[in-house]
């Protein structure tokens, strides 16, 4: 599969070590399930405390993986989520995902070892099918296209001029 992008390198920087090879794994599970797909990464920074951020990578089937998004990782301090925006429509009959939004739903993970759960294959691969996305036969590197949203320089708070 694809190399993660030296930006995201960047974005996870941060986090702690164990927090940081979760979302690389979860990325390359996701992936291995979602390839060929469009992939959008970007950094959300609280407006209260500067240290504190969200790292997001959202999945689609086009460019437009905002709108036409399947999936979602979401990169926290101590845990990675895995959401699905129409978490609501996939067959959940062990109730393991959790939100109770009217379509949104997720899987929280916090260690490695989660990443081995047969359900994120299984609820990724029913994602992907209700979104129409086609699987060819052997995924590659090429079949993801990857974006990433820089996180423009912090600005000063006072104003450019005094007069």
């Amino acid at each position: 599969m694809t190399k993660p992008p030296p930006e995201l390198l960047e974005f996870l920087y941060r986090h702690d070590p164990a927090v940081q090879s979760l979302a690389l794994g979860l990325r390359k599970v996701v992936l291995e399930e979602m390839a060929p797909c469009h992939e959008y990464i970007f950094e959300m920074r609280s407006k209260v405390l500067e240290k504190r951020s969200k790292i997001a990578l959202v999945y689609g089937p086009t460019e437009r993986v905002i709108k036409d998004g399947i999936c979602i990782i979401s990169v926290f301090t101590k845990h990675v989520n895995l959401g699905f925006q129409r978490g609501v429509d996939l067959d959940d009959a062990n109730g393991v995902l959790q939100g109770t939004g009217k379509a949104f739903r997720h899987i929280s993970l916090k260690k490695l070892s989660e990443l081995d759960r047969p359900e994120i294959r299984r609820y990724l691969r029913q994602a992907r099918k209700r979104a129409g996305l086609r699987r060819t036969r052997r995924p590659t590197a090429d079949d993801v296209v990857t974006r990433v949203k820089k996180t423009p320089p912090k600005q000063s708070a006072w104003p450019r001029t005094m007069w």
